[in-house]
């Protein structure tokens, strides 16, 4: 009897073992895909939480709902299809995201703006996927009402109105930062102070990485076109980090490459010395809009808005050997010890 008294009390504790192995850890992971793209999300925790990647996946949706111009359902879909003078209610999301592109469209003088949808359409590059390249006359005419000051909003910003019917938005240069802050927001709600969010590329990151006070690790990827290697990989904490480059979203026709993103100054598909933009602010809606506003001007005068509003920022530029060299903002050469320099 005593044997199977101590057999009992072993068994027990395998048990018990077993059960803490599974619930306690160094890092609760997980993740999935969104905005055709994928997330994931890791956390420096003792405990995992068994309802949290479905609390998470249940903002995305929300978000998605709201923004995603591949929904002819979502909030944003709604506004495209406004009249004229038609005033439209903004969600509470919707309306946090449109303000801060009006401050980072007229900060970067244009060069961020989320009313170039038709633009973005006329060249094939929005839901339809058929890539064409206009004529002049119909890019100008395209051009005219592709701008933000086509949209007026209520002082407080909970109502839209359009200036011109055929105006419309698309908000895949911020919208996908605006979630990775949405979730980081939730995280901090429920206690968590260590953790990274990231979707597709797009991160924020808090706290420290292990009990010895290390900072995260991230890399920035060489700017090359099916390149999956690190230029730089940098520790860093307590900030959100975005990045756009010409060789990421992409189309090839005839020979010849056309980014996705597209210039609102030209109305065509940017094409200029940076390879790619690394934005470093406090939030990822920022940093998100603000790389595409920067990838958009070019090295010059992307630079000059970085150092302008104190953004650290790496600009990878093109060379004429067909590599890349890589400059700061002074901002970025103080945050993380950065020279110019060549890669």
């Amino acid at each position: 009897m005593r044997i199977l008294k101590y057999i009992s009390i072993i068994l027990l504790l395998v048990a018990l073992a077993l059960f803490l192995r599974s619930t306690f850890s160094d890092y609760q992971e997980f993740g999935g895909k969104i905005f055709n793209t994928y997330y994931k999300i890791k956390i420096r925790t003792s405990v995992a939480d068994g309802s949290l990647p479905r609390q998470i996946e249940n903002i995305l949706q929300d978000i998605d709902a709201k923004m995603s111009v591949f929904n002819e359902d979502s909030e944003i879909s709604k506004l495209n299809k406004t009249k004229a003078g038609e005033s439209f209610a903004l969600s509470e999301d919707l309306s946090k995201v449109l303000k801060t592109a009006k401050k980072i469209n007229k900060e970067s003088n244009g060069a961020f703006d989320p009313a170039i949808a038709p633009l973005i359409d006329l060249w094939g590059f929005g839901p339809e996927h058929k890539f064409a390249s206009p004529s002049e006359e119909k890019l100008s005419e395209v051009k005219s009402y592709s701008r933000f000051d086509k949209l007026t909003f209520s002082k407080d910003y909970k109502k839209v109105t359009k200036k011109d019917a055929r105006t419309s938005l698309n908000l895949s240069a911020i919208a996908k930062g605006y979630a990775v802050d949405r979730i980081a927001e939730s995280l901090e709600e429920l206690g968590f102070r260590d953790y990274v969010v990231e979707i597709g590329g797009e991160l924020r990151l808090s706290g420290r990485r292990d009990d010895k006070g290390e900072l995260w690790n991230i890399g920035i990827g060489v700017p090359l076109k099916y390149s999956k290697s690190n230029a730089l990989v940098i520790e860093i904490s307590d900030y959100a980090v975005a990045t756009s480059g010409d060789y990421r979203n992409f189309i090839e026709e005839d020979g010849k490459t056309f980014s996705h993103t597209i210039s609102p100054q030209t109305g065509q598909p940017v094409k200029n010395d940076l390879a790619s933009v690394t934005v470093f602010a406090p939030t990822c809606m920022e940093a998100d809009a603000y790389a595409t506003a920067i990838m958009a001007l070019g090295k010059d005068k992307g630079k000059a808005l970085a150092n302008k509003l104190k953004l650290p920022v790496i600009l990878f530029i093109h060379n004429q050997e067909g590599g890349f060299n890589m400059e700061s903002s002074e901002q970025a050469k103080q945050l993380i010890g950065l020279d110019h320099g060549s890669n």
